[in-house]
């Protein structure tokens, strides 16, 4: 009878457990990147004596053991948030995070840069990418902070210049073309265009500002279109604080015909210096920073981890770390085996809500259950007792 009361605490004990791992699925229903667990019962046995049939055993049971919880690694729900930084896995592999010196692996991909501009989780773990050497680094965008200026080497022209002979004749202008310098300091320059004849024109470039000419040649059309090979000008820009540097001015995209000229600088290809203004993370797992310039530059790729099997890993906080022996295959998203990124959603919980309510009633059933074994049990002890003392 006391065996019978020791099944019943096994009972309990266990189920108590269960109910904890339950209550924790359910407490972390919204946590992003969880991963729902199961407590795995096994029922306990002894090999008794006594008579018995060749090949049988008696076998008597003596209630259930808790083992080890089992982790649900099926993948959560899609969130999406808008923010460029959050990131979802679509297939295999684990972000991969460092915390005081530990390497840790998880699905959470709320990102964002800490002070000290390096990619962090909410928790402040340090997101790893693989350098050169293929070793683990942190993302970090120091170099990145600043784009350097580039000196303009082509001004592209187009629009209309007009065929009208006037008398006098009358010149095309366009002023305020823009070059920077090498140093990003923005400069203009004027353009005036004379008939020459036969299809002939004389540019003449002249500084904005001083009004010196820079530059003089010519440029030829045919049948309305410039003549490739005598569509382009090239002049070297100075000034007294600005060494010179070598500007082309390309008119091949400019129309001879009889309107008027209307004539505009359709791009340059230089820029001033920019700072940082955001970053976002491609589907590749590549850092993208956008500078106040317009231009952009491309950081370190998120790495991404994958194991042979689930028994390599067991749950921390805010993720998982990796069993003795395990083998870490490192990589990037798309490549082989593991999945793609997506950026502006979470991953999140896996917790299916219908099947945690469900083994809830099962862990409180089950406790209930053993509770009235133990009372049973204690019953019969009792009247085992009253009958030992009205001897």
């Amino acid at each position: 009878m006391f065996e019978t009361l020791m099944i019943g605490t096994s009972g309990l004990l266990s189920h108590a457990k269960g109910l904890k791992v339950v209550g924790n699925n359910l407490a972390n229903v919204n946590t992003p990147g969880f991963k729902s667990s199961q407590l795995q019962f096994a029922e306990m046995f002894e090999q008794g004596g006594g008579a018995r049939p060749e090949g049988q055993k008696d076998a008597q049971g003596r209630g259930v053991s808790d083992q080890a919880t089992r982790v649900m690694f099926r993948a959560g729900t899609d969130q999406s948030t808008g923010n460029a930084l959050d990131l979802a896995i679509g297939g295999n592999g684990f972000f991969v995070v460092k915390r005081d010196g530990q390497l840790l692996y998880s699905r959470a991909g709320q990102f964002e840069f800490n002070g000290d501009n390096v990619l962090v989780n909410a928790r402040g773990d340090k997101v790893q990418t693989m350098d050169s050497s293929g070793r683990l680094a942190d993302i970090g965008l120091a170099d990145l902070e600043h784009s350097l200026p580039k000196a303009t080497s082509t001004v592209k022209v187009g629009g209309i210049l007009t065929t009208v002979v006037a008398n006098p004749p009358v010149n095309a202008t366009l002023n305020g073309v823009t070059v920077i310098a090498p140093t990003g300091v923005a400069n203009t320059v004027n353009l005036t265009f004379t008939d020459a004849g036969s299809g002939n024109y004389t540019v003449k470039v002249a500084d904005g500002a001083t009004g010196n000419q820079l530059g003089i040649g010519t440029i030829k059309f045919a049948n309305g279109f410039a003549v490739a090979g005598s569509s382009t000008l090239s002049f070297n820009y100075t000034n007294v604080v600005t060494p010179a540097f070598a500007v082309q001015l390309d008119f091949s995209a400019v129309q001879n015909n009889s309107q008027a000229s209307q004539l505009s600088m359709s791009s340059q290809d230089g820029y001033s210096s920019g700072v940082r203004v955001d970053q976002t993370i491609a589907a590749d797992g590549t850092v993208t920073v956008r500078y106040s310039n317009g231009q952009t530059a491309k950081g370190p790729r998120v790495a991404l981890a994958d194991f042979q099997s689930a028994s390599d890993l067991s749950q921390v906080a805010g993720g998982f770390e990796a069993r003795d022996g395990a083998e870490v295959k490192l990589g990037y998203a798309g490549d082989g085996a593991f999945g793609k990124l997506q950026s502006g959603h979470l991953e999140g919980s896996n917790v299916d809500l219908a099947e945690e309510f469900g083994n809830l009633i099962l862990m409180q059933r089950g406790y209930q259950a053993s509770s009235h074994v133990i009372s049973t049990a204690n019953d019969m002890i009792q009247q085992l007792f009253d009958m030992k003392g009205n001897r």
